[in-house]
């Protein structure tokens, strides 16, 4: 899961933004190339995607599930970008995620973290300001990097299932905040494309989490795979273009 397609490890970051594909480096134990905007700005979203199924599980009264979540942003992502960090001063991202983490831990309503929460997602916000402007306003890296979450995403699905059952519900679950964060991101910068593409994207996208009825589970998958990796095929074609 950690190289995935154009860019892979190291990719063109520098060119407009290929290489989003950076893949979760931690976790899949490849070392990745943090110095490349692309693979940077994908793993900062990567911890956003932990955070926000974190957050849902949460909600749903799932707080116990929530927590393996609430600690992937460190666990699995933060070493690999702290290279990246200390080059671009920034200094606040693991405080703010440790500290939502030592907070749900103690659980209680949603309502007494959700500034904590908010904290941790600012600060991961601000982590990717250090981008350059010029590739953050870029249509080619932030399609690119929604294409990288939704690779992974799809990666992430399939270790999930075996046999047409979930063996693996975590994997579901990180699945399911990846594309909520690849559909944040197009929503967050819709100015970069035209409205028809616009619409087409949110509604592939609006098929496609068809997949993720809830942050929990189903009893049983509402997509195969196979159907998943149909569904996500508008969407990879769409952003491809780029």
């Amino acid at each position: 899961g950690g190289e995935g397609g154009e860019g892979g490890e190291g990719g063109e970051g520098g060119e407009g933004g290929e290489g989003g594909e950076g893949g979760e480096g931690g976790e899949a134990g490849h070392a990745i190339d943090v110095t490349n905007p692309g693979v940077y700005a994908t793993n900062l979203a990567m911890m956003k995607g932990h955070l926000t199924v974190a957050r849902e599980l949460y909600q749903e009264g799932e707080s116990t599930a929530a927590q393996p979540h609430f600690g992937h942003p460190i666990h699995e992502h933060y070493d690999a970008l702290e290279p990246a960090f200390e080059a671009r001063g920034v200094e606040d991202v693991e405080p703010a995620l440790q500290a939502l983490i030592d907070e749900t831990r103690e659980g209680g309503e949603w309502g007494g973290h959700a500034e904590a929460y908010e904290e941790a997602f600012d600060a991961i916000d601000g982590a990717m300001q250090t981008v350059d402007a010029e590739l953050r306003d870029d249509v080619t890296f932030q399609s690119r990097v929604q294409l990288a979450l939704l690779r992974q995403a799809m990666h992430e699905y399939e270790e999930a299932i075996d046999d047409g059952e979930f063996v693996n519900v975590v994997e579901y679950q990180d699945s399911f905040g990846f594309v909520q964060t690849a559909k944040a991101l197009l929503e967050q910068h819709a100015e970069l494309y035209d409205d028809e593409t616009r619409e087409t994207l949110l509604a592939a996208y609006d098929e496609t989490l068809a997949a993720w009825p809830s942050a929990v589970a189903p009893a049983s998958p509402v997509m195969t795979p196979g159907e998943l990796s149909a569904s996500l095929f508008k969407l990879e074609a769409t952003l491809g273009q780029y």
